[in-house]
């Protein structure tokens, strides 16, 4: 057993950070690219650095290397990386995090690499869709060099994040087996009880509950007006679940031809009260997606733990 499972098996809940992009937003940076919060791996690790230490400092327990986007593939393809170059900065990306993490020790903290979807790479919102198809073997060959830089580093928890489509879901579940470190699974889905690339969720949820390596499942960068339903669905599939974790978005909505948020989302006030519901039914890990910072990382820690 890993020293994060350990620990996690010791808890009853669970803080994580939130979003990293509205993060680097805030501090002044302009996203809407195809590399998005990867672009300022290169030229901006310091922002990168002072967001994870932000949600350290606002009481999260685990922090997101920023990884999501960066592929190797990805930063090769739509940035014109060289196979070295992008494996680098790849590698950069925990050593940020790595260094945010020795300047906030006031609780345990913990380093989740960020492994965001195929979707992800193709830049045109298909993590919201699974709109796309590829083999086991071309999904294993996408996530591979990106996953081993990362475990190699030394990483506490593989963050499997915004997962849309269920036949990704088993090819990196299956890949990440091979390794003495946990998987948390967090879906994209479509309503409370779908995935989005329409797949029922009881059946990603009977695969993920009988896979040795996944601590915890859920769903992610979702609205969050959904989520106690989708939470109330999958305890009734499974009442002797495994641990569940929930990152919503702020309800906002993504326009995926500029590349932008709304920004219309709910309240930190709203969210909260969301939160107590879920917390009442059983969710462990809770954190925010898309649109949501350190602030609603602070509210949280403050209102509830």
């Amino acid at each position: 057993m890993n020293n994060f499972t350990e620990w996690s098996n010791q808890q009853k809940r669970i803080l994580i950070d939130s979003s990293m992009s509205t993060g680097l937003e805030e501090r002044g940076l302009k996203l809407n690219g195809k590399l998005w919060t990867a672009k300022a791996l290169k030229n901006h690790s310091d922002l990168i650095k002072d967001v994870h230490k932000s949600y350290f400092d606002a009481g999260s327990s685990m922090t997101t290397i920023d990884t999501y986007q960066a592929s190797v593939s990805g930063l090769m393809k739509n940035a014109g990386y060289s196979h070295t170059e992008a494996r680098k900065l790849i590698k950069k990306a925990f050593d940020v995090a790595k260094d945010a993490q020795k300047l906030s020790r006031n609780h345990p903290t913990w380093l989740a690499a960020g492994i965001g979807p195929y979707g992800a790479c193709l830049a045109n919102g298909s993590e919201y869709t699974g709109n796309y198809h590829l083999t086991e073997n071309e999904y294993i060959q996408f996530h591979k060099e990106r996953i081993e830089i990362l475990v190699n580093a030394g990483v506490d928890v593989l963050l499997l994040e915004t997962l849309p489509n269920f036949q990704e879901i088993k090819a990196l579940v299956k890949f990440t087996k091979q390794f003495n470190i946990p998987s948390i699974v967090a879906c994209s889905m479509k309503d409370a009880t779908h995935l989005a690339d329409g797949t029922n969720f009881k059946f990603v949820q009977s695969f993920l509950e009988k896979q040795a390596n996944v601590i915890a499942y859920g769903l992610n960068c979702t609205d969050p007006r959904i989520v106690t339903n989708a939470l109330k669905a999958i305890i009734h599939n499974e009442p002797a679940h495994k641990d569940l974790i929930a990152f919503p978005n702020s309800g906002a909505h993504y326009n995926p031809k500029i590349k932008e948020w709304d920004n219309q989302g709910i309240s930190i006030e709203e969210f909260n009260k969301l939160v107590q519901e879920w917390l009442n039914i059983g969710l462990k890990y809770i954190g925010g997606c898309c649109c949501m910072s350190e602030q609603q990382t602070a509210s949280i820690n403050e209102h509830f733990f």
